[in-house]
């Protein structure tokens, strides 16, 4: 019999309109799928391909599928879908005659977030290929046509705002589900890592107030799916859980740090005064990470919220009458499932204080990895490319991230296809600050494409991204010369979080060299000569452009802040006849800052980088063992258990775990004489 592709099944959905307003921010219950098969006498396993816009669960003759409820990977729906394969063994399948059951029950994932406004102004479903979650399956080479739906008691869920469950209310009827339009991109098998669990941590619970709050601490920083066992508590007990990654002073937990968009009641956007209304129409005036739960009454309950997971180490519970004892309330990490590298395997560093920055890094970058390499896992949960480019050396030498990295690759070509713009980020949710227009992101994070091409050529001799990609390159450095034909880009953010910060044009016109830069070594490694000798030519008049603006004769780059001498060093924009003077000057910086890193995203990576390139290893150490702020040891002594997304702590506005200042790990690992072989 002919095997019909995926393409070839119609998209299911339980056909509910949307809601409108206020009402996004109501209950909504999830759906759940119901499907007979049967197989002839004998049958060993069936196999079943599924793909699906928004989180799904799966189950078969009532044994799960899916090891999490944080499946599909989220990706431009309207380009690329990933589809899942699950081979169904014969101890699953029924050989009594009776039909086997599947179950799919549907989460809204990025495909259908509630209308926030983040930051009061940016609602991230208009610029994504939303809708109502939706799937479509293949069983043994034919589709699934005949699917049944009923309300689940899930009765909310969101990736930003948590899981809203009532045990007390029971399944509703099965009806006969719809055949929906679904998102049009193409499916595609899944070659990137799943996201699957990798640890538990046991939380230690206290009273706040006795009876009523009780804090969980998780003992560090992470992301993760929480599990909470309540005994006894009476039926239509509502028990409410808020995350959060630190304490106020009084021991509650302060969720700000991790609040979706800055939506929280002292903070307004665009003039208005007026508390909990910038979120947009029925947004929580608080958009904490948050999970509610219904007791059933009926003596030990579990809660471990679907589709959602959440970026935090304290949990608040407001309403349980029982203290969790040791072992009610576990945390199960979650991250995409990489394999770690012999290098990393095997790392001992050879001092305590670099280890617990090591240890702090991986930390960190594991919380953000998703599927989509983010910037933090609790308010933004986002791709952003200029994150990527300063940590994605560390991250290779830590983890095989060949798959992973690809299909990163793939959502900025997703997002570029159309008009040739390269975005902040992939999948696009509308932000472009700094960029030159539209949906164009920063070149500094757009630099993202061509970085991740040649980390995938140096680390693994990949050329894949190189052949898919190479044309993305191509495109979007043509637009830019276009658009600026004397080599200086005048915008981008910056050297985000410099306390020294060089012009953001500077770091613009320095990225856009190597973005050219790069694309001509490209050009030339596939044999395209013509290429070659346009991107060569122009990458040589911006860097004319570069050096006549900002290059001194004694070496100083514009003020001669680390940063600024860091870019031209590493960047290649410094003649040679400069380069020990320029130095110099890089030197000079450090020892005004009694080497402590005045530098940013970007300047942390690159001045690290260069001190080595210059044998100066020392003087890396030296920043890298600075003692208090700033610095790495300053977050480590202040109680950081994953990295902050400022070099000062923050209890309000920054996340207290971000990846950008994990360029550190790509020194830690990359010097020998920072580690020593495991005993």
């Amino acid at each position: 019999m002919k095997q019909a592709p995926l393409d070839a099944a119609p998209w299911i959905g339980d056909g509910r309109p949307l809601p409108k307003g206020a009402d996004w921010f109501a209950d909504f219950p999830a759906p759940q799928f119901r499907a007979e098969f049967t197989t002839p006498p004998g049958s060993r396993s069936a196999i079943l391909r599924i793909a699906c816009a928004g989180y799904m669960d799966i189950a078969v003759n009532g044994y799960r599928l899916t090891s999490t409820s944080l499946m599909p990977l989220w990706s431009p729906f309207s380009k690329t879908l990933y589809a899942e394969r699950f081979r169904i063994g014969a101890r699953l399948l029924r050989h009594d005659g009776l039909p086997n059951e599947i179950l799919v029950t549907l989460g809204n994932g990025f495909r259908n977030l509630p209308p926030l406004r983040f930051w009061g102004c940016c609602v991230f479903r208009d610029h994504l290929a939303s809708g109502a979650p939706c799937f479509k399956a293949v069983l043994n080479g034919q589709p699934l046509t005949d699917w049944r739906w009923r309300e689940t008691n899930i009765l909310r869920n969101c990736v930003y705002l948590g899981t809203h469950l009532d045990a007390t209310r029971k399944p509703g009827r099965w009806r006969r589900a719809s055949q929906v339009a679904g998102p049009e991109g193409r499916i595609v098998p899944r070659r990137a890592p799943a996201i699957e669990e990798f640890g538990v941590r046991e939380g230690e619970s206290r009273w706040l107030r006795e009876g009523e709050t009780q804090i969980v601490d998780f003992g560090a920083n992470g992301t993760g799916v929480p599990e909470f066992r309540f005994d006894g508590e009476g039926k239509g007990t509502r028990i409410e859980i808020i995350y959060g990654e630190r304490l106020f002073p009084d021991g509650s937990v302060n969720p700000f740090t991790q609040t979706a968009g800055q939506i929280k009641p002292h903070r307004t956007f665009g003039g208005s005064t007026r508390a909990g209304r910038c979120g947009g129409e029925g947004a929580p005036t608080l958009a904490a990470q948050r999970d509610v739960y219904v007791c059933s009454g009926a003596g030990t309950e579990t809660l471990r919220p679907p589709f959602a997971w959440h970026g935090c180490r304290y949990a608040e519970v407001r309403g349980a009458k029982r203290l969790l004892p040791p072992g009610a309330a576990t945390m199960h990490l979650v991250a995409s499932a990489l394999r770690d590298t012999p290098l990393a395997a095997s790392f001992r560093a050879d001092t305590p204080e670099i280890q617990r920055i090591h240890e702090l890094c991986r930390r960190t970058f594991l919380s953000n990895l998703m599927g989509v390499q983010s910037d933090c896992p609790g308010r933004e949960r986002l791709g952003y490319g200029g994150d990527i480019v300063t940590t994605c050396d560390a991250l290779c030498l830590n983890w095989d991230m060949r798959e992973f990295y690809l299909k990163t690759l793939q959502d900025f070509a997703d997002e570029a296809a159309d008009d040739g713009l390269l975005t902040e980020t992939a999948p696009f949710v509308g932000i472009a600050a700094g960029g030159f227009g539209k949906r164009g992101g920063p070149i500094s994070w757009t630099l993202v494409v061509p970085v991740l091409i040649d980390a995938l050529l140096r680390h693994y001799g990949d050329t894949r991204g190189l052949r898919r990609h190479y044309g993305v390159c191509v495109r979007y450095a043509r637009l830019v010369a276009a658009e600026y034909p004397d080599g200086i880009v005048p915008r981008c953010i910056g050297d985000h979080e410099a306390l020294e910060r060089p012009p953001n044009s500077l770091v613009a016109t320095a990225h856009w060299h190597e973005f050219v830069r790069l694309t001509a070594q490209f050009a030339g490694l596939l044999g395209r000569t013509a290429d070659e000798g346009e991107f060569s030519a122009l990458a040589e008049r911006i860097a004319g452009a570069f050096r006549q603006r900002w290059l001194a004769a004694d070496g100083t780059v514009a003020d001669g802040c680390q940063s600024a001498q860091a870019f031209a060093l590493h960047l290649g924009l410094v003649p040679e006849s400069l380069r020990e003077a320029a130095f110099a000057r890089l030197v000079e910086a450090l020892e005004r800052a009694d080497f402590g890193p005045t530098t940013g995203i970007f300047g942390t990576c690159y001045m690290l980088r260069t001190l080595s390139a210059f044998g100066r290893d020392d003087l890396a150490r030296r920043v890298v063992l600075h003692r208090g702020f700033p610095g790495w040891l300053h977050m480590l002594d202040h109680g950081a258990t994953t990295l902050w997304e400022t070099w000062a702590e923050s209890d309000d506005v920054y996340s207290n775990c971000h990846p950008m200042f994990g360029s550190v790990d790509e020194w830690i690992l990359s010097r020998p004489r920072g580690r020593r072989p495991k005993k």
